[in-house]
């Protein structure tokens, strides 16, 4: 009987522990937006329409399908789609994270702490890895994390210089700023 007792609560144990669970993430309420500068002069937001990802044991993976670039221009949605991310041969991104899943589990809901993390963005066939300063927060049964400051992504680390210039010429713009500022509030289930 002892024995059973003994086998129960080590199970319970092993199953309330919050750090091995996989979170999901909730992609109506998450968000990838980024600041394109045309002609030296006109900043205009887009993002995503949908998001996938999760968080298991720490390790952060988010999928963004670049066919859902939103620019609230049809046409240009499509040329991004075709001539910047080359969608056909290259259907997604990937954000990918460590998070110290112990800190964020001990917030109370309600509560929020900042942290220093390195995000990889795999792009076009490249990757690159950045160190973010992020506010992560514990709200009910939601896991909310945002970039303190934007992630500024060159297209030269990502082969994307002759894309914005396919754009830029199509489009009979003078310039198409090659660096942007990319913003990330992602939300997981607790």
């Amino acid at each position: 009987m002892r024995i059973r007792h003994l086998i129960a609560a080590a199970l319970a144990t092993l199953l309330s522990l919050p750090t091995l669970a996989e979170h999901a993430l909730l992609g109506d309420k998450s968000d990838i937006r980024f600041i394109s500068v045309k002609n030296a002069a006109i900043a205009e937001v887009h993002h995503f329409r949908s998001l996938s990802g999760s968080i298991d044991n720490g390790a952060v993976s988010v999928t963004i399908p670049l066919v859902d670039v939103e620019t609230m221009i049809p046409i240009r949605n499509e040329r991004m789609q075709k001539m910047l991310f080359e969608t056909e041969l290259f259907p997604k991104a990937t954000l990918t994270a460590m998070v110290d899943m112990d800190r964020v589990m001990a917030l109370e809901s309600g509560d929020y702490t900042t942290m220093d993390v390195k995000v990889t963005l795999d792009l076009h066939g490249s990757s690159k890895t950045y160190t973010s300063a992020v506010s992560v927060a514990r709200l009910g049964d939601e896991i909310h994390v945002a970039t303190e400051q934007p992630l500024v992504v060159s297209a030269a680390d990502f082969e994307l210089t002759a894309g914005v210039e396919r754009l830029r010429s199509i489009a009979g713009l003078q310039n198409i700023a090659t660096q942007v500022p990319v913003t990330a509030q992602l939300v997981f289930a607790l």
